[in-house]
């Protein structure tokens, strides 16, 4: 093997690192990006980043159980606050993390996740303000 040979094999190597680690950075969301009308939700926008900028075409199993316990929370609240605060995360850190419209609603669907309100006024509609002020 000579010295080229070696050389190519080193800038192959790098380049592969390099796209290895710019994918990571574009795809992982650190907390300070996550808006805080976002709280508890951290879970669904970081598991399910890759599907919902539209890099791979299904949700992982990892998303789909973060989702679960996202949308059981917000359903739970009975007084509505939950499902408005989970609708309102979604518009807010949507568009800043280049989520797509389309895919954050179809992800409970992508996930086998009922749900008891339309995802696509959910994530289509206006904002709401936090009726809790505790």
């Amino acid at each position: 093997v000579d010295i080229q040979d070696k050389m190519g094999e080193k800038k192959v190597l790098a380049l592969a690192m390099f796209i290895v680690a710019y994918t990571l950075a574009i795809t992982t969301f650190a907390s300070s990006q996550i808006p805080s009308t976002c709280n508890g939700d951290n879970g669904l926008l970081t598991y399910c980043g890759l599907y919902l900028i539209n890099n791979v075409p299904n949700p992982s199993r990892d998303c789909c159980i973060a989702a679960k316990s996202v949308f059981q929370r917000a359903m739970s609240d009975k007084t509505g606050q939950g499902i408005r605060d989970l609708c309102n995360c979604l518009r807010v850190a949507g568009p800043s993390l280049g989520f797509h419209q389309d895919k954050e609603a179809r992800l409970p669907g992508a996930c086998g996740i009922k749900t008891s309100f339309s995802m696509e006024l959910c994530v289509h509609g206006p904002l709401t303000l936090n009726q809790n002020k505790n």
